[in-house]
């Protein structure tokens, strides 16, 4: 198969469109030797004479003019997506993004529309998952990013840091209430209810346990749940303690 290259098909079309090899050097920043080697290697690739002379002029030839006429299609494709890709307005295609929970409940929403605010003709696929599976479809292809609460070592994926979350050990105000009424401290309260985790898979879960060791409370049983939200919720109705992002729970917070 003969190879071509496209800057040199490139060329060829410029020569055609502005009627001189001086003329396509000035607009490709180029010598006009290094246009007329452009010209050379792609008649030598195809085998065909693509410029006669006709007194001081070059013209196409018959091969030349058809080369051009399929060329220029392509290279003004080619055109379009390179300007695209300066233009995020003009960008089109599908994104697929995973994204955790703690983040979908958190900023995602006001990220998704600054994204249709800067690419309006992309449409998104959104998947919300744990870190370990998020990590896996990206790996597999089946996500272009993904935003993760974790630190990611990968030689085979390109990370970038966004910030951090604080986390809190949360529980309802009453239970808040008679922690304060009777005096109990964080581990007296961790040992007598019940603690709420994401499922073991979620780098969450190795948190909590760490916590609890340095608290002195190795052996706790863990409950776990694999939403966020729910577990919010059993929480604020007072059915255990769970360490959460600051973030997600300041409203539910001050609203009781």
């Amino acid at each position: 198969m003969r190879r071509v290259s496209l800057t040199n098909l490139e060329t060829l079309c410029w020569i055609a469109r502005l009627g001189s090899f001086t003329e396509a050097a000035e607009r490709l920043n180029a010598t006009q030797p290094a246009i007329s080697g452009r010209v050379r290697e792609l008649e030598e690739s195809l085998k065909v004479k693509l410029f006669q002379r006709r007194g001081r002029r070059m013209e196409l030839t018959i091969q030349g003019r058809e080369l051009v006429e399929r060329a220029q299609p392509l290279i003004a494709r080619i055109e379009e997506v390179v300007t695209s890709l300066d233009n995020p307005g003009a960008i089109t295609g599908i994104l697929r993004i995973g994204v955790g929970e703690m983040v979908a409940v958190a900023w995602f929403g006001d990220l998704m529309a600054q994204l249709h605010e800067r690419m309006p003709r992309v449409t998104h696929q959104i998947e919300v998952d744990l870190t370990i599976n998020m990590r896996q479809k990206l790996e597999l292809g089946q996500l272009d990013l993904a935003i993760m609460a974790a630190r990611l070592n990968s030689d085979r994926l390109v990370s970038t840091p966004l910030g951090s979350l604080d986390m809190l050990w949360v529980t309802s105000p009453a239970v808040r209430r008679a922690m304060k009424r009777e005096g109990h401290e964080l581990r007296e309260v961790l040992s007598s209810h019940p603690i709420w985790c994401l499922a073991r898979p979620s780098h969450m879960y190795p948190m909590a346990v760490e916590t609890l060791k340095a608290l002195g409370l190795p052996q706790v049983s863990i409950n776990t749940c694999n939403s966020l939200q729910t577990m919010v919720s059993i929480v604020m109705a007072g059915g255990g303690i769970s360490m959460l992002p600051e973030n997600m729970v300041a409203d539910a917070l001050k609203r009781r």
